[in-house]
């Protein structure tokens, strides 16, 4: 018994060297099965690797007969330590977490098929692929309740099933100057079923946030009309509130008139990410059109299912990116309400599926355990996932141009460049050096939560063997 002992010591001394000397992989950010891993042993070496398995005590599930590769047990938690410890050892080709896939996720809802923004495949002489990846977005996330988004607008049908559960309770209806922000026209509801209507009940429509919170704020009265004075207090409403953390103005042609301006710079300040029209007027039109002339807002035009600029989009300097705004199959706000939808075309639609894609960056966000970012932030990630050169050749120039911003909007591009922090800069200086290494070790050795590399409230081999695996493969 002593000598398997020093052995089995002796074997993991030699796999901890190991990590600290060669590189290895990063982790891929997917879901994967809890204690299991997957290993090719190299041809010729399965002695060695046998040894390796039992001095970490890993132990065969399942042998695929055709392949040879092994799906072998692991502590729960420590699958990705294993996995890089064992990846770069001579006597294995590789080893992975057992990770797990999906077909994509697709609601029921009645009238999804019809909502190309969310999944184009052609359907009513669309062209595939000129939606936002609603879908592979969705096999990312598909929303978060503490993302808050308050819609300015003409309110919303609060007893509308496709809203049940996402509307808070602080709405305000500034027309009327009451705490019940109802729809009295249909835009706000239309506006707000793009961006959070419920998904998966078989009812009516999909929103492309799931579960974000909604926060109406009524600043359009019944003919669809507002004052400058209403939408500024509005704004600044929004500001003020710690559970809004996304404005959406599907709002056009009002002036740039001070109080307005302040309001947007108001909100813009109270760390509010705000997304507004480009307008209805084609060309030149979003550079007179506020609130989204601003450069205090995103200001968002309209694409058709053929990937082309909607031709009533507003274009000019102000343009920041599009999204598709034409025929968009939404929420009816209908008397009584019944499973149908409303089709509606605008830059009042485009500017609330930017507004979803936000929702859905800040939900990445927190999965991750990062803060929730801001304005410059998500205009980054925008700007990162957008596609550019889809539309007509005359207008999609290369990189930012007056029709098409930067670009239509791709959710599930702008996802992949939400990116979880880099661990093992442990001194936050951003490089990767002996510093980082030295204050890692005195943490573990004073046993600080710090140094809980895994996670699991132990203070052990897989702690440092993780931290050495993620210093190894850098950061992005």
């Amino acid at each position: 018994m002593p000598h398997q002992i020093v052995r089995t010591q002796t074997v993991l001394h030699a796999l901890l060297c190991a990590a600290v000397v060669l590189p290895v992989t990063a982790a891929r950010s997917q879901d994967f099965v809890a204690g299991e891993i997957l290993v090719s042993q190299r041809q010729g070496r399965s002695f060695e690797a046998q040894q390796v398995m039992a001095a970490l005590g890993l132990s065969v599930q399942q042998t695929d007969p055709w392949s040879g590769v092994q799906r072998l047990k692991t502590p729960v938690g420590a699958e990705t330590d294993l996995s890089a410890l064992l990846f770069h050892l001579d006597a294995f080709d590789y080893a992975e977490p057992n990770y797990i896939g999906s077909g994509g996720v697709t609601p029921d809802d009645t009238f999804f098929p019809s909502q190309w923004h969310l999944k184009n495949t052609g359907q009513s002489g669309g062209t595939p692929g000129a939606d936002v990846d609603a879908e592979p977005a969705w096999g990312i996330t598909t929303g978060s309740p503490a993302v808050g988004i308050a819609v300015l607008d003409s309110g919303i049908r609060s007893d509308h099933p496709d809203f049940a559960g996402r509307i808070a309770s602080n709405g305000y209806d500034f027309v009327n100057n009451d705490t019940d922000p109802e729809d009295d026209h249909g835009h706000g509801t239309w506006v707000t079923g793009a961006i959070a209507a419920n998904a998966n009940n078989a009812f009516a429509v999909a929103g492309l946030d799931w579960q974000c919170t909604i926060i109406p704020i009524k600043v359009l009265n019944s003919n669809n009309a507002g004052t400058t004075f209403n939408l500024a207090s509005g704004l600044n409403y929004a500001a003020s509130q710690p559970n809004v953390h996304i404005i959406n103005l599907s709002l056009i042609n009002y002036p740039g008139a001070s109080t307005l301006l302040d309001a947007l710079e108001n909100a813009r300040n109270a760390g509010k990410t705000v997304i507004a029209c480009a307008g209805n007027g084609g060309v030149g039109n979003a550079d007179v059109s506020y609130p989204g002339a601003s450069p205090l807002a995103m200001s968002i035009g309209a694409t058709t299912r053929a990937d082309r600029r909607w031709f009533g989009s507003g274009t000019g300097q102000a343009v920041d990116f599009v999204a598709p705004g034409a025929n968009i199959v939404t929420t009816s706000a209908s008397v009584p309400i019944t499973n149908t939808s409303a089709t509606v075309t605008g830059c009042s639609l485009a500017t609330p599926v930017a507004s979803a894609i936000a929702g859905l960056l800040m939900s990445r966000s927190i999965d991750l355990g990062l803060p929730i970012p801001g304005h410059t932030q998500i205009y980054d990630w925008f700007k990162q996932g957008a596609e550019d050169q889809v539309g007509n050749p005359s207008e999609d120039t290369p990189g930012r141009d007056d029709f098409h911003g930067w670009g239509r909007l791709n959710a599930y591009r702008s996802l992949l460049a939400v990116k979880a922090p880099c661990r093992p800069d442990i001194n936050g200086d951003g490089n990767l050096n002996f510093f980082d290494i030295s204050l890692f070790v005195a943490l573990f050795q004073t046993q600080d939560p710090a140094a809980d590399f895994n996670g699991d409230g132990l203070f052990n081999f897989f702690d440092f063997s993780g931290f050495i695996a993620a210093f190894n493969a850098g950061c992005p």
